[in-house]
């Protein structure tokens, strides 16, 4: 065991030591789960990806280029210009429990993600659609439900592994983007109760929320399957975003869908609708505030409920839950000055950097009688840019506390757990940019009652990431 330990202990300096090392300059980030640069638009607000069918730069040294793999000797380039882009990405990370959760240990777990997006309007001239596909392939163990015991899983690349189907489907934009309609295999992770800056983080709990995940049957549609649904998105004006969805009630556990494919529609296992209203304000480029947003959401899943005591008999008509999410800018660091030739002769235009620091915060609340967290908060604070000639890295704290509903305390009382209540997480992490496609991401968590009861003493988990973008 303790050898375990050392090495996980070892591989987690290697990869913090190879990015803090690094002197190339900087570039996107390629995390899949880090937060959009303050003062962007979130990826998912845009209607049309305007950057699609640009060249993947492949120009000069291995480590500046776009991807690890480079445009494929031209080859990448041909159907991109056509409005065919591939795409795919590596994830592997090393995570210890030197102290607390059910025993000590470490564990690896890696997560390979691919998949295919086709603008059609470049392809055959249909203007407004767009045809996506995506596929994850998670692979190692999982720290949490092995030492630790938590709910909130300390990483957000763990599942079971197999090959999953994640999304598969065909939008439709009309009137100029303002409407938008997805029909297939949809994932409401990609679009639906997250935080932009709150995705920095690697624990589960502030990307795909536990009041969504604990709440809604086999963790709802999100990471790594999604289910059939059909979503309407309004976005009338650049600052409000109002988003519909329903999906296929159960995506069914991993050992029954194993691929993603166990398609189901019935009133047995009911439907999820989810609803969602963005604000937006600051986001344009002539605004001199800083840009934030938030969200309001309402869930609402169509089958019938037991009771969250397992020792009753109870059974309700639906479940529901509310929720809310701010991303707020507070501090910009200053852009770079440029210099622009006009008519007039040559003027100095300061550039909007991206770099500062930003702050976000969710809440969450549902009936006592049939979810099994019923209230829930999270926030925390990122900063880009926070180490000098580091403009790319992201520094983070983050604290999360999901408390369980009456109803599910005297369950797990009834079964013999002692002190039931709340878990609560703190997490500290740091993303470092070594290359354009390459990030290294050191964490640390520490969990207050894993499985919100005292059956276990609080953890200290140690990881880091290597995330590759191809």
């Amino acid at each position: 065991m303790k050898k375990n330990i050392y090495l996980a202990v070892t591989g987690i300096a290697v990869v913090a030591l190879t990015g803090s090392l690094s002197a190339h300059e900087p570039g996107a980030l390629t995390n899949t789960d880090a937060a959009t640069p303050a003062g962007q638009m979130p990826a998912q607000l845009v209607m049309e990806d305007d950057q699609h069918g640009e060249h993947i730069n492949a120009s000069g040294l291995w480590w500046k280029w776009d991807t690890a793999t480079g445009d494929w000797c031209s080859a990448r380039n041909v159907p991109l210009e056509h409005g065919v882009d591939f795409f795919g990405g590596f994830t592997t990370e090393v995570w210890g429990i030197p102290t607390g959760g059910i025993r000590t240990g470490a564990v690896s777990t890696s997560l390979f993600d691919f998949g295919v997006e086709i603008h059609l309007q470049k392809l055959v001239g249909w203007t407004g659609a767009t045809v996506h596909n995506s596929w994850f392939a998670p692979m190692g163990k999982d720290i949490s439900s092995e030492y630790v015991g938590n709910l909130f899983t300390a990483s957000n690349a763990a599942a079971f592994n197999s090959l999953y189907l994640y999304e598969l489907w065909l939008q439709q934009n009309f009137m100029e983007d303002a409407i938008s309609i997805r029909l297939g295999q949809l994932a409401a992770d990609t679009e639906f109760a997250g935080s932009d800056y709150g995705s920095l983080f690697l624990n589960s709990t502030f990307g795909w929320p536990p009041f969504l995940s604990e709440n809604i049957p086999n963790v709802g549609p999100a990471f790594p399957k999604g289910t059939l649904g059909v979503r309407l998105a309004l976005n009338p004006t650049d600052w409000f975003t109002f988003l519909t969805v329903v999906y296929q009630g159960d995506p069914f556990e991993d050992t029954v869908n194993r691929h993603g494919f166990h398609w189901e529609l019935n009133s047995r296992i009911g439907y999820a609708w989810m609803n969602e209203a963005q604000l937006r304000w600051n986001h344009c480029d002539e605004s001199a505030g800083f840009p934030g947003q938030v969200k309001g959401g309402f869930w609402y899943h169509t089958a019938d409920t037991p009771s969250a005591n397992a020792s009753s008999s109870t059974v309700y008509q639906g479940n529901y839950g509310f929720y809310a999410v701010l991303d707020q800018m507070l501090y910009r660091e200053r852009g770079e000055e440029i210099t622009v030739v006009g008519k007039d002769g040559k003027s100095v235009l300061t550039e909007k950097s991206d770099q500062g620091l930003g702050c976000f915060g969710r809440v969450a609340l549902g009936p006592q009688d049939r979810n099994f967290i019923g209230f829930y908060f999270d926030t925390g604070l990122t900063y880009k840019g926070l180490i000098p000639n580091r403009n790319d890295d992201t520094f983070g704290v983050a604290f999360a506390f999901g408390q369980l509903t009456n109803g599910a305390r005297e369950s797990l009382s009834d079964e013999g757990s002692r002190a039931v209540g709340a878990e609560v997480v703190f997490e500290v992490s740091y993303q470092c940019q070594v290359t354009p496609w390459l990030a290294v991401q050191p964490d640390l968590q520490y969990i207050l009652n894993p499985g919100a009861t005292q059956d276990h003493s609080n953890a200290l988990v140690i990881g880091a990431r290597a995330s590759i973008t191809f």
